[in-house]
């Protein structure tokens, strides 16, 4: 992420016109990367399908709390969280605190505050991230635009390819197993082993020159995966 205003943001509140507003004033701000979404399930399809950089959160949905979605995303991720609610109590916010949130705004609240603190936690949380990775072979993962570089051509990732490699990539050259990857990369893990094989098979097409004798992705016999690299910055 180059800057701030690169980060993709996903909005998650019932009230359409606090949804418009928010989004038209981050619009204005620099932030092109918006998602939004009114209810449990669409935040949950839109969190499997993009790369998601912070979530602002309303906690009173028509489809359930937001504090459950908060707990199954925290089993698998430290997606940053900032909790817009009007729930004020004090055992609310305990409760949001407790599962990690980063921060907690009570409604009604200003724009601009809630401007300064997503601010405040992409720059602490991305400052150190490395967007660009040199793995084996000379292949480069741009984790900013979701996709490969190799041989200076841009091969572009699945959502999903993406996530499974964004995954081994914070493992890199360590041993990653199947249950780690599905539980990280799917919202209901169990049945999914075989989806995993062929998304690893598929992506070691993009990755290697014969994904028969893979040299970058590799399989390790009865423990799981490991991406290998150089461990340079680009």
């Amino acid at each position: 992420m180059n800057t701030f205003r690169d980060a993709s943001i996903l909005l998650v509140d019932d009230e359409s016109y606090l949804i418009d507003s928010m989004y038209k004033f981050l619009k204005n701000k620099g932030y092109q990367k918006i998602l939004t979404a009114k209810n449990i399930a669409e935040a949950r399809f839109k969190l499997n399908n993009n790369k998601v950089d912070l979530m602002i959160l309303d906690i009173m949905l028509t489809d359930g709390s937001g504090f459950d979605l908060l707990k199954d995303l925290r089993k698998k991720s430290s997606l940053p969280v900032i909790i817009l609610s009007a729930l004020s109590g004090i055992d609310d916010k305990k409760e949001g605190f407790d599962l990690e949130v980063d921060d907690y705004i009570v409604k009604p609240f200003l724009p601009e505050d809630l401007l300064w603190r997503i601010e405040a936690i992409l720059r602490r949380t991305y400052q150190n991230k490395n967007e660009k990775i040199i793995l084996a072979g000379g292949i480069v993962f741009d984790r900013e635009r979701a996709m490969l570089i190799k041989d200076d051509e841009d091969i572009q990732l699945t959502a999903k390819q993406f996530k499974i490699l964004d995954y081994l990539a914070t493992n890199i050259n360590k041993i990653v197993s199947i249950d780690q990857i599905l539980d990280k990369c799917w919202e209901e893990s169990f049945g999914y082993e075989n989806t995993l094989i062929t998304h690893i098979y598929r992506l070691r097409d993009k990755l290697e020159e014969d994904p028969a004798n893979p040299k970058t992705l590799i399989t390790v016999k009865g423990l799981g995966y490991k991406l290998l690299g150089d461990n340079k910055e680009c």
